[in-house]
């Protein structure tokens, strides 16, 4: 039996051999072309359907960290909106979109305004004319620095009952006396010049920390807080599923995660975080209920610390911004930022850098939003509500967009600089032509940028931006200079005239699209990773 045994082992042997050679040179061939590949990864040239052995720096930088996938939750929501969707919203009047709008909801969210007297009126009528235009006098609440009536709403004044310890030789109040004393004599909104010293941005950040006691004593007991500006766009039908998911019993922090302080009592020096005012930011229940309580003697029942609008005046005194307080108060008492972002998002609506981070997930808020766009984003969306699905980055494309056959080259306007990659001067690049070439060589751009006249700058995207017009100018850079007397002086150091053409690779750009359904909404996780 061993005889025929020995026979069939060598042929096996054999046949595993070839076998094995074979495999080897497979490996070999594809790990010498990727080898002499290795200079332009994922490379070719686009225009010839052919691989090119091009400069690496076409390639595009590496994907950063941020950009890897995030935790994404499968909730199936609904909306509160009945009708869901208008037709012809674009025309309809507004109490006929608002009739549609789920007033029931405020009674359990509470939504909070905060502005400044010295913002432009075209941006707070906008506001309340759109986002805030379905909540009735009681449910609004408005925060200020000057109470007034704006569209036939109540405008609380804030500051005006702060503790005296706020004005004392504080210059920050200076603005807010003097808006007082200019109110007094008729002048606030005749004498321009005079009202240009008010600088409101100083008063600002005295406004978060009185505007959630105040919010908490006029509506005492909601489940929802929700802060918002005079520029931030709020999908309310998105807003309202989000809130849905989640229980307001637990201390709930969310908006788009800013860098905050670093937590130097802890043993790691913690960097913290905090949500930025701008895109909005939700507080639950408990989160509030926990930030304003108060430590009591049991013997007399007295409160034996200062309210929260005292005992944080020193550190906003020192700090420059009031979110940024907020998110310190909230660490302290053990409540950390939930990290939406991109739900909860930082760019304005003609900045948002549509990629995979941009795409299947839903809008929840924009910030800086213009008055323009407020208005027909928020008509715009009465017409594309859907009852099974929130409105994603996706359907905010078709809103508005770029990389149309008819603008595909857009003179006099720029379209970004972010998520972007420059060629380096070996690669002779002078003109748009030749920094469009440079993006077609490149598989990975979707858009190029050239700062032309003494700037003579070509950069590449590799995420789809819309932009905005912009008329030649001139970047003037700044430098210190040391005076006789020890002091240091701010200088001009160069003036660069630029004008700017924008382009798109406009098939590209449409290949990218078809590839993305969002057959599945990703409402992610929160993170302070994650961040824009």
């Amino acid at each position: 039996m061993a005889l025929h045994i020995i026979p069939m082992q060598v042929l096996l042997n054999k046949r595993f051999s070839r076998t094995f050679l074979f495999a080897a040179l497979i490996v070999v061939s594809l790990s010498l072309t990727l080898y002499w590949s290795g200079a332009s990864p994922r490379l070719r040239d686009n225009a010839r359907g052919h691989s090119l052995t091009l400069p690496s720096w076409l390639s595009g930088p590496a994907d950063s960290p941020s950009a890897a996938a995030p935790e994404i939750y499968p909730y199936e929501t609904t909306s509160q909106f009945f009708p869901v969707s208008i037709p012809d919203a674009t025309k309809a009047k507004t109490s006929d979109l608002c009739a549609s709008f789920p007033s029931h909801l405020t009674q359990r969210i509470q939504p909070v305004l905060k502005m400044g007297h010295g913002e432009s009126r075209s941006k707070i009528e906008a506001q309340l004319d759109t986002v805030s235009a379905c909540f009735s006098q009681d449910e609004l609440l408005i925060f200020s620095d000057l109470d007034e009536t704006i569209r036939g709403r109540s405008v609380i004044d804030i500051l005006a009952d702060l503790p005296e310890s706020y004005r004392h030789d504080n210059p920050d109040f200076d603005n807010y006396l003097l808006m007082q004393e200019m109110r007094r004599n008729g002048t606030l909104d005749t004498d321009v010049e005079a009202a240009k010293k008010i600088d409101g941005w100083r008063l600002d950040k005295y406004k978060f920390l009185p505007g959630l006691e105040r919010a908490w004593a006029m509506r005492p007991g909601r489940d929802w807080y929700v802060f918002y500006e005079t520029d931030t766009y709020i999908v309310w039908d998105n807003l309202f599923r989000f809130l849905s998911t989640l229980d307001p019993s637990k201390p709930h922090y969310m908006g788009s995660p800013s860098p905050g302080r670093v937590d130097e009592a802890s043993k790691d020096k913690t960097k913290t975080w905090f949500a930025n005012g701008g895109p909005g930011y939700v507080l639950s229940r408990a989160a509030v209920e926990a930030l304003l309580v108060r430590k009591v003697d049991g013997a007399t029942g007295r409160y034996v610390d200062p309210p929260l609008t005292l005992r944080w005046l020193d550190l906003l005194r020192r700090d420059c911004c009031g979110d940024s307080v907020m998110g310190w108060t909230l660490w302290n008492v053990s409540i950390p930022v939930e990290g939406y972002w991109p739900l909860f998002n930082p760019h304005p609506m003609h900045g948002v850098p549509y990629s995979d981070l941009y795409w299947c997930q839903p809008v929840i808020t924009l910030h800086k939003t213009t008055p323009g766009d407020m208005a027909e984003l928020w008509r715009w969306e009465h017409g594309r509500r859907r009852r099974d699905k929130p409105l994603l980055y996706q359907d905010l494309w078709s809103f508005r967009h770029p990389g149309d056959a008819e603008t595909a080259l857009l003179k006099d306007w720029d379209n970004g600089r972010w998520a972007d990659y420059k060629p380096p001067p070996e690669a002779k690049i002078d003109s748009a032509a030749t920094c469009r070439s440079a993006c077609e060589a490149s598989d990975r751009c979707l858009q190029f940028l050239w700062r032309g006249l003494d700037a003579g700058e070509c950069v590449l995207m590799f995420q789809i931006r819309y932009g905005q017009a912009r008329k030649p100018d001139v970047v003037t850079d700044y430098g210190e200079e040391k005076q006789p007397d020890g002091s240091v002086k701010k200088v001009v150091t160069k003036e660069t005239r630029v004008d700017y053409t924008s382009g798109w690779m406009v098939e590209r750009i449409q290949r990218w699209r078809e590839e993305r359904t969002c057959e599945a909404v990703q409402w992610v996780g929160p993170s302070i990773t994650r961040i824009f």
